[in-house]
């Protein structure tokens, strides 16, 4: 199998930081004096910051503007992306030996822009990518496939040459769907998914150590 192109996922794929999700949507509440439920994180997850920020606004009574709830919670997170968060074991080394295979990459995230190249460049992996692609500035999630079709055509590589790296089971069914070939990395917040998640990728990758699994 020719591998022309991979579209990555940013927070849970390529980086350790899912944590900041479930520290910011919480924090931000205790700020605006709401005590965060049970469930808070899962019931997000699969929402990009616009879609989370109307899911406050509309469940917690937060009298702020979806513009205004995004920037706090964006403020929240900043410094975790500017100056803490990770990559994920294994992924320096992955991302220098695909690179060296020629193969295009680009990033495709529910995040901002903004948060996931700051991480990016600060660790020296900016270099690696070609676009970054947000769900949030796009106005998308990734319960459809839009995101995926247009880093596609950004790295103008065959559907069938491109894989998808994903963590979140959602993420995995949509891109699945959608006819692309799809590497599913282990990420804790996802565990509880992880047999699900197992059975619909393609390739299950317990790090990016394995990335060259894609191969087989």
């Amino acid at each position: 199998m020719s591998i022309d192109g991979i579209i990555f996922d940013f927070d849970g794929t390529l980086y350790d930081s899912m944590y900041v999700w479930r520290m910011a949507a919480g924090k931000y509440l205790l700020s605006m004096s709401k005590q965060p439920r049970e469930g808070l994180v899962e019931d997000v997850a699969a929402m990009n910051i616009k879609q989370a920020a109307e899911y406050l606004k509309e469940n917690y009574g937060i009298d702020r503007t979806v513009s205004e709830i995004i920037d706090d919670i964006n403020r929240i997170a900043q410094f975790e992306y500017t100056d803490k968060v990770q990559p994920k074991d294994g992924v320096m080394q992955a991302l220098e030996e695909i690179k060296s295979n020629g193969i295009k990459m680009c990033v495709a995230t529910t995040n901002v822009t903004f948060l996931v190249k700051a991480a990016a460049t600060r660790c020296s992996l900016d270099k690696y990518f070609s676009k970054y692609f947000s769900g949030t500035e796009l106005g998308i999630s990734k319960d459809t496939a839009q995101i995926y079709e247009l880093a596609l055509e950004h790295l103008g590589t065959k559907k069938e040459n491109t894989w998808v790296f994903e963590d979140a089971l959602y993420a995995v069914k949509t891109a699945k769907r959608a006819g692309f070939n799809v590497a599913a990395v282990y990420d804790s917040e996802a565990d509880k998914n992880a047999d699900e998640i197992k059975d619909i990728a393609d390739v299950y990758l317990n790090s990016m150590k394995e990335w060259k699994k894609i191969y087989d």
